[in-house]
């Protein structure tokens, strides 16, 4: 079992790692009636509602199904930040239940021991990545590849204790090709591949 994390370690490790608008509008009936009660005069016309329909049948509002594109890029951001939770959670188990949903379960015991090597030096994490997507590449009926041009200069691992940084995620441009697969009904994070190439955003 790896103990201590060197730095390329603990980059590897941390690759791995509405409201709703209602526009109300006044019927023009009502209007008048506001209109005449304005006037205030003594003669100011009586005027009617008009009658109300006997069945009015409003416009079910439907959200719109998010494409494949859309659960795929979910799928990707939210594994980072699950990666973020489950560190900070400095507990196997939760942090094991906290991955479930985002990686494929042959590989949460792998993450778990990485993750455990990293609490029992004391370690946390800090800030977070800033995504910068360029595509995203439905490869097959069940699997994707997300590339990104990924900011990780504001994130990476500290001193519990101390706040000393001990090592970095990596630089503001690192091209990172992560790979997706759909499992039960859901787009699982499967492996994240560097680029040795520029990116730009």
């Amino acid at each position: 079992m790896l103990v201590h994390l060197t730095r390329r370690g603990r980059r590897d490790l941390g690759g791995c790692l509405v409201w709703v608008c209602l526009a109300a509008c006044l019927p023009a009936g009502l209007t008048l009636v506001l209109a005449g009660i304005a006037g205030c005069g003594a003669d100011s016309a009586v005027v009617r509602l008009p009658a109300k329909p006997g069945h009015v049948r409003f416009a079910e509002a439907t959200t719109p199904r998010p494409s494949p594109r859309d659960l795929v890029i979910a799928a990707y951001e939210g594994y980072w930040r699950a990666t973020d939770e489950a560190l900070a959670s400095q507990d196997p188990a939760r942090a094991r239940t906290i991955m479930a949903g985002y990686v494929p379960r042959h590989v949460l015991s792998v993450l778990v021991r990485g993750l455990k090597a990293l609490w029992r030096q004391g370690e946390v994490g800090y800030g977070t990545p800033v995504f910068h997507i360029m595509s995203v590449k439905i490869t097959g009926s069940g699997t994707a590849a997300v590339h990104d041009c990924l900011d990780l200069s504001h994130a990476g691992f500290e001193n519990q204790q101390t706040g000393q940084i001990v090592g970095v995620f990596g630089q503001s441009h690192d091209f990172m090709i992560t790979t997706l697969a759909r499992q039960r009904g859901r787009w699982l994070v499967t492996g994240a591949m560097p680029v040795v190439q520029t990116c730009a955003y």
